[in-house]
């Protein structure tokens, strides 16, 4: 579903206007949607954020190489944002799968320079955001070029255009804003609020359900 269909399907729900037609630019900029209708779209940015952020999503899931240089030790990773989450990560020469390490392990390894490793990386680890984008630390230091996978889910930015269009379950981010926008009129004595709250978990849960049967393995629990 598209953004404005997003938020006519909660308007609708709360018996107000719809939008009739694509709005240009950014909705906050727009002349022809009323200032309600913009309100109920930050409450679907919200709801959209929440559900995107209970779940690794098969959907949101992307592979970005990196390449190292020989001598460097921190990267950025490009396509990811300060709401990445990476799940792993692989050097393609040989297919080793790179353990994650603390930042304050890694940190440790940086001196004295003089005794610095310098080879293949066995480890990673998050050390910041740079420029908006995931940096990374490697340990060993790189000693040549080595390209370097990392497996991520990257949510989607908020929505500001009208066409943009939604990868997460819409029914979970429909009833997740419309829970927000019943809350935020404060008419119903709660009752109603807390009856579509309890709808938007449900419906939050079986989406989750759902994927999690794309992603053999990753919930299951084995006892040691």
């Amino acid at each position: 579903m598209t953004y404005r269909e997003i938020i006519n399907s909660v308007l609708r729900r709360l018996r107000e206007s719809t939008i009739t037609s694509n709005w240009s630019g950014a909705l906050n900029d727009s002349t022809a949607v009323t200032d309600y209708q913009k309100l109920i779209g930050e409450f679907v940015n919200e709801a959209k954020r929440e559900v995107e952020d209970a779940w690794n999503w098969s959907i949101l899931r992307y592979s970005t190489d990196l390449t190292t240089s020989a001598g460097t030790r921190e990267y950025n990773i490009s396509s990811t944002t300060d709401r990445t989450r990476i799940l792993m990560a692989q050097e393609q020469s040989n297919g080793t799968v790179l353990q994650e390490m603390n930042d304050a392990y890694l940190q440790s390894t940086k001196y004295p320079t003089s005794s610095v490793q310098q080879t293949i990386p066995s480890y990673y680890s998050v050390v910041g955001i740079n420029n908006g984008l995931i940096r990374v630390g490697f340990e060993a230091v790189p000693d040549a070029a080595y390209t370097i996978t990392f497996r991520h889910v990257t949510p989607q930015p908020d929505f500001t255009a009208a066409t943009s269009t939604l990868a997460v379950s819409s029914n979970a981010v429909i009833l997740g804003a419309w829970a927000r926008a019943i809350s935020e009129r404060g008419e119903d004595g709660g009752s109603l609020s807390d009856m579509v709250f309890g709808q938007y978990q449900n419906a939050l849960s079986d989406a989750i359900q759902i994927d999690a049967g794309r992603t053999v393995g990753e919930v299951d629990f084995y006892a040691c």
